[in-house]
Order: structure tokens, then C-alpha cells, then sequence
């Protein structure tokens, strides 16, 4: 929801003013409790000024298909941009650069988790989560069919070298036979690939969309 700024209810649930601000304050020389709604600087006060938002908007200029498979990488580059971390000239790094994958996924194909966080609930092993990029239909190319990796091929760097993988429902908490059943009807012509590819470990097969969760182990 896009911050507003209402100095009455707008009777859509909240059944109150929705005046959001953010305040800038300074208690410098301020005695204890006395920082005001509306001071001045420097005398422990707050000045606070309605929310700000910003965005950006990215044009392509392209043919329909090509802007597709162009859009989804660059709402991935712009969602996730690379953290920028500074230090001292001369500081010494112990390990400079580090990447998890031997190589490159495909391009429809992103890591989306991995982390030893849950490790001690699963029995040391990892959660490792990966997704299709693309939905059905949505490029003419091979980018939005399903697309077969071998696990092994991109995890297989000292210490993060995959040795096997269970799967388990999307949040880690139950094997796939406990999924519910629900009741859909599939058009023909939609194009989309209802028919889930069983894991088989190293292989993993992901249909447009899909996200797939794993318990996995590394050595």
C-alpha cells in the first residue's frame, strides 16, 4: 500500500485518521522528557513532515516477447540489487569474493533460499529453495517451459557440495504427500504444464512459476 496521508477517516476499515509522517528529532540540550511534537533544532524538539515516496519507472523499448524475458530480469536486478559494503584502504579481506554455485543457474531458474538457519530442527540439514522465473506462455522461447538442472552440477564447491536432497512442502514443514488436494479445472488451451515432475534426485524439473523447497545436505 502506497503511504496516504488523510486528516479524516476514509471509512475503508481503519476508522481512523491515516496522517503518516515521518520525524526528524534532535534532543541535544534537551532535558529529560522534554522533547516536543514541533520543536526547533537543537533544542531537543521534532519536526515531523508528511511521507515521501519515490519510485522508478524503467522503459523497454522492444518486441513483445523479447520485452517479456528482458522484463522479469530486470525486475529481479532492481528488486534484488547487489549489497554494497565499504572499508578502510588497505583493510585485509579474508575472503575477498565467494559464490555458492559452480556456475551460473539457467536464466529462468533463481536460488531463491538457501541457509543453515533451520539446520538444527532438520537434522543438519539445509534449506535450499528454488523457483522458475517465467510463467507459461510468456516468452516464445525456451524461458518459459519447464526446465530440467542437475543439482550436483551447480553445487559442488568445497563445503557447499550437495550430497543429497529431500523434498518437503513450500515452508520446510511436511513431506509432499501431505499437500492438500485441491479441485481445479485446467483450460487446454492455456498452455500451462500442470503435471508435477516427481524429484529424483539430482534432478530437479521446474514448471513456469513454480517454486520447489528441499532439505538438503552438503559437505
Amino acid at each position: 500500500m502506497v503511504h496516504r496521508r488523510l486528516q479524516e477517516d476514509d471509512n475503508r476499515g481503519v476508522q481512523e485518521p491515516l496522517n503518516e509522517t515521518m520525524c526528524g528529532c534532535n534532543d541535544i540540550r534537551a532535558a529529560p522528557g522534554a522533547m516536543g511534537a514541533h520543536g526547533h533544532e537543537g533544542d531537543g524538539g521534532c519536526f515531523c513532515a508528511g511521507l515521501t515516496v519515490r519510485g522508478r519507472h524503467l522503459l523497454v523499448f522492444d518486441e513483445v516477447q523479447r520485452a517479456r524475458a528482458l522484463r522479469r530480469r530486470l525486475m529481479e536486478e532492481v528488486q534484488q540489487p547487489p549489497a554494497l559494503a565499504f572499508a578502510r584502504l588497505g583493510t585485509p579481506f579474508k575472503t575477498p569474493s565467494r559464490t555458492v554455485l559452480a556456475e551460473p543457474l539457467p536464466p529462468n531458474v533463481k536460488l531463491v533460499t538457501l541457509t543453515s538457519n533451520y539446520a538444527q530442527a532438520h537434522n543438519g540439514q539445509w534449506l535450499l529453495r528454488l523457483a522458475h522465473v517465467y510463467e507459461a506462455g510468456e516468452t516464445a522461447d525456451d524461458l518459459a517451459q519447464p526446465v530440467t538442472i542437475d543439482l550436483t552440477r551447480y553445487f559442488r564447491r568445497p563445503g557447499l557440495a550437495i550430497t543429497s536432497a529431500v523434498e518437503t512442502t513450500l515452508t520446510a514443514n511436511a513431506a509432499p504427500a501431505a499437500r492438500l488436494t485441491w479441485k481445479t479445472e485446467v483450460a487446454a488451451e492455456d498452455g500451462a504444464f500442470t503435471a508435477r515432475t516427481p524429484f529424483a534426485y539430482p534432478s530437479l524439473t521446474l514448471r513456469p512459476m513454480e517454486v520447489r523447497t528441499f532439505l538438503a545436505r552438503f559437505r
